[in-house]
């Protein structure tokens, strides 16, 4: 990975735009259906670049598709503004999962490709999906995955923290390689972490010997989400800044009136 990478020093959340808050279901409720029109979307997202946010970060929902296009439209955004993918959703393919099947969910994700995409996606997964075999797996849903952002700056993608937590808590440090190498070589992207437990990611790291990470994580003074304690991600933090090689740092939820 190119040393010179550096996060942008303010990057906008995706939260509001699909109705997440972590504090109140309420609130979260109204900002979905205020942003269910795209244009707030776009608005919010130019205000906010006018005034310093030079990237963004969102997630593979079924409303990043729509939300990419319009960016991609807004000459100067699709120039300048850096988008920073995280994957997987984790709850479509939860919800899916459970009705479905796993198989049933990732050829329904291929309905939306061409002949020759399927193709190609079913080469790379379908072996993994009929043999078990993880990396293949994981490939074939990174493409799934990454559709959304075909056309953008992307010069990150975060794994989400489920998957990230749950390979840490496994020890399978085999994952961390594949995913860095997989997004550096096929999409000329950081493969980066999301994590909730960002002490013990960077003891993995170190003891397997893997470079520093781009990481994301929570910081926020009620310690939410940030484990095992805010006592000990602050701490590491302080130990670790001259190490990790970006961090991006997640406050908790913002609230900003809705016009």
């Amino acid at each position: 990975m190119n040393q010179e990478f550096k996060l942008k020093k303010i990057v906008i959340g995706h939260n509001q735009f699909f109705g997440v808050n972590h504090l109140s279901a309420s609130r979260g409720a109204i900002t979905s259906a205020y942003f269910s029109d795209l244009k707030n979307v776009l608005n919010m997202i130019q205000i906010a670049y006018d005034h310093g946010a030079e990237g963004v970060m969102m997630s593979t929902h079924e409303r990043s598709a729509p939300i990419s296009e319009m960016i991609i439209s807004d000459t100067k955004l699709s120039r300048k503004l850096v988008v920073y993918p995280l994957l997987p959703y984790v709850q479509k393919y939860v919800v899916a999962a459970n009705e479905k099947g796993m198989l049933n969910v990732v050829i329904d994700a291929l309905s939306g490709t061409n002949f020759s995409s399927k193709m190609k996606l079913l080469m790379s997964g379908g072996k993994g999906i009929i043999g078990n075999e993880i990396n293949s797996i994981l490939s074939a849903m990174i493409s799934l995955e990454l559709k959304s952002f075909k056309n953008l700056r992307v010069e990150a993608v975060f794994l989400h923290d489920v998957f990230t937590d749950l390979a840490l808590a496994l020890g399978l440090k085999d994952i961390f390689e594949f995913y860095i190498e997989e997004i550096q070589d096929s999409y000329g992207a950081c493969g980066a972490f999301a994590t909730k437990n960002l002490p013990y990611l960077l003891e993995q790291f170190s003891e397997w010997g893997l470079n520093a990470p781009v990481v994301m994580t929570h910081f926020n003074k009620n310690g939410f989400q940030m484990n095992p304690s805010r006592k000990a991600c602050e701490e590491i933090l302080q130990v670790a800044l001259s190490s990790i090689r970006q961090i991006l740092l997640i406050s908790g939820t913002f609230e900003h009136p809705i016009p």
